[in-house]
């Protein structure tokens, strides 16, 4: 089969190589579509910390099963699914509370196991029997079913800041994970959305989340944008979807009994300032972090996406061959578009 390697990082090779077996109660699936990530690029140029060398990279996919060697015949050969890319345990404290991101054995794929940039994945049975694998609804397309995995990490967030009818939601960054988090912040009943953003192409791209305010840090103040909108008040949930904030002036922004997601890994520089903890104490703030998403998350979000509640279709605006995986990790790693996806 064709496969994307990364041996080091900067060193990415498209190659022939073996067809990985059907492992034993797992399946093997023949890959349709596998969306970039931003991670993905960052993991090209620099590594990540859970990424294990040499590694075929790709969390986003979906595709067709080819094989299946499951002992309960649940999955057949030619069922159309989506893989979530965390692979839990099953049987530690976090996976038993259904908190399966949070295993302290997770396996990834594109991290620790091969991914969905080749024509062929194999997809061990600890994924199979953690709910890990999902049939694509006939409606859906592969495409959008690659999707799948964004949405449900923005469930995880949302989740985690308790977002609520009424609430009014500041996200900071208006690239793929900015959009979902506005569309599924309003499917929630957020009564006002404010999105900043200061790349231009971005900016131009905003609308389509339906917020009631863009806010243009080119030209715009958040914290005054934030006034204005909550007549002082503050805001009720505040989502990081992007890499450099202040978090010290953001807290600023929370209405009493605010709540602040760090959605996004933030810069070092930008991740080591210090908080007013009196402010989090006399306005009873809370803060919360989110990584990935949970098998149940996953199934969720694919079940939003086919039933048409969440429109993912939209934020595909580059389609490419794996042979041109170079050219789509640079357009995500520059943020030229929103999501580029390769297609077999």
């Amino acid at each position: 089969m064709k496969a994307a390697i990364l041996t080091a990082p900067g060193n990415l090779v498209v190659k022939e190589v073996g067809t990985p077996p059907c492992p034993e109660g797992g399946l093997l699936v023949k890959t349709q579509a596998c969306s970039i990530c931003t991670t993905d690029a960052k993991m090209y140029h620099q590594g990540q910390r859970n990424l294990v060398y040499p590694r075929i990279l790709g969390h986003e996919f979906s595709g067709v099963i080819a094989k299946s060697h499951t002992s309960s015949n649940s999955f057949e050969p030619g069922d159309r699914v989506q893989v979530a890319p965390g692979i839990g345990c099953g049987r530690c404290p976090a996976c038993r509370r259904g908190t399966d991101n949070r295993c302290p054995h997770i396996g990834i794929f594109g991290f620790n196991y091969d991914g969905g940039f080749a024509e062929f994945v194999a997809i061990p049975e600890r994924s199979v029997l953690g709910g890990g694998v999902n049939r694509i609804p006939e409606d859906t397309s592969f495409e959008e079913a690659a999707l799948v995995e964004p949405l449900a990490s923005c469930l995880n967030g949302q989740q985690q800041a308790g977002i609520t009818g009424g609430d009014t939601v500041l996200i900071l960054g208006a690239g793929p994970i900015g959009l979902l988090h506005a569309r599924l912040a309003r499917l929630k009943g957020a009564a006002r959305i404010l999105i900043a953003e200061r790349m231009v192409n971005r900016l131009e791209t905003a609308d389509m989340a339906g917020a009631e305010r863009i806010i243009d840090l080119n030209r715009e103040s958040t914290a005054e944008v934030v006034k204005e909108e909550s007549d002082g008040r503050g805001v009720d949930v505040i989502l990081l979807a992007c890499r450099e904030a202040g978090l010290k002036h953001l807290l600023e922004l929370l209405a009493p009994g605010g709540r602040m997601c760090l959605f996004s890994g933030l810069r070092a520089e930008s991740a080591q300032g210090q908080l007013d903890a009196n402010l989090i104490h006399y306005r009873e703030l809370s803060i919360t972090g989110a990584y990935g998403c949970t098998a149940a998350q996953n199934r969720a979000a694919l079940e939003l996406i086919a039933s048409g509640q969440i429109d993912v279709s939209r934020l595909i605006t580059r389609r490419l061959s794996l042979d041109e995986i170079g050219k789509g990790l640079g357009y995500t790693g520059r943020r030229e578009g929103l999501k580029a996806t390769i297609e077999f």
